[in-house]
């Protein structure tokens, strides 16, 4: 398989859920890797995926979240849990083994979802600028509507850097 990506739709049923209409790009062979998008769509990690099957032996895997990128999102499909039953299901349903989980902003939610799920079919994950993960005692900030030296605050232990 070439770096160039190539879009796969399919159907996997999540406990729950029933019926996940689902669309993956793949690029490369070798190593698996999964990246998750965060808000910005799966054009924000569009050229990371491409650089990391491009630089090594890897196979990377870029699923995008239903109900982005004019996708169906089923209205039993309505929390991070949910997402991350869905890719745990298919990466069953991918066979993949010894596969590293990155995710960007939301998707790194997931990421740690998933993580919280103990699949044997992940042997890492990567955060990057992870977001929303739930820590009782300390709920998730709604920023829709915040200055921005109002989002630094809540971002950063020190936003002054």
């Amino acid at each position: 398989m070439t770096t160039d990506a190539v879009s796969s739709a399919m159907i996997l049923n999540v406990a729950e859920i029933g019926p996940v209409e689902l669309t993956v790009e793949e690029r490369g062979d070798g190593r698996p890797f999964f990246v998750l998008h965060g808000g910005a769509g799966p054009q924000s990690v569009a050229a990371f995926a491409q650089l990391l099957a491009k630089k090594g032996h890897n196979r990377v895997f870029t699923p995008i979240h239903p109900g982005f990128g004019g996708t169906p999102r089923p209205d039993g499909l309505n929390s991070v849990a949910g997402l991350a039953a869905l890719y745990v299901g298919l990466l069953d349903d991918l066979e993949l083994e010894d596969v590293t989980v990155i995710g960007n902003s939301v998707g790194g939610w997931i990421t740690a979802e998933m993580a919280l799920r103990d699949s044997p079919r992940i042997s890492g994950i990567v955060l990057l600028d992870a977001v929303g993960i739930e820590v009782d005692g300390h709920p998730v900030a709604d920023v829709s509507g915040l200055a921005v030296p109002e989002i630094q605050a809540l971002s950063f232990h020190d936003p002054t850097p």
